[in-house]
């Protein structure tokens, strides 16, 4: 099957000056990875790595990354960039509400990680929520 890779999200504080917008920069990345069309054009060109058979990303993507997949993929290519998508829910705070820097409810992962370990994280979050429904996160379920 062929999938898309990890996606770096580009934060306009970076100030990338080659960037139109970040969604769209974004966008182009089921040919960006393999460096199209400089290197690797046969992979998309043959259709051996586009379009992808599926991607997985959270629900929050759907205006944003979803579309312009597909945009960018219809204007350069007349095609589809992806042929089916699973979708996973979000990690909420404990109450529900969608964590935020602003709000000041984001959690560290980084941090939680270091103090309970990447086992005991991951095996909450497994066995909390189903992968696409929206997990409440509360540390207190970690330890």
């Amino acid at each position: 099957m062929k999938s898309f890779s990890f996606l770096r999200r580009i934060s306009p504080k970076e100030n990338e000056k080659d960037l139109i917008d970040v969604w769209f920069d974004s966008g182009a990345m089921p040919y960006a990875q393999w460096h199209y069309p400089f290197e690797n054009k046969e992979k998309i060109d043959q259709g051996e790595s586009f379009p992808a058979d599926y991607i997985a990303e959270g629900v929050d993507q759907t205006r944003g990354w979803f579309y312009t997949l597909h945009a960018i993929s219809t204007l350069v290519f007349d095609s589809i960039a992806y042929k089916n998508v699973v979708s996973n829910g979000l990690v909420l705070d404990k109450k529900g509400q969608k964590m935020s820097k602003r709000l000041g409810n984001a959690t560290d992962p980084f941090e939680t990680i270091e103090k309970y370990g990447p086992d005991a994280t991951r095996w909450y979050m497994i066995s909390n929520a189903n992968p696409w429904d929206n997990l409440k996160f509360d540390l207190d379920g970690i330890r």
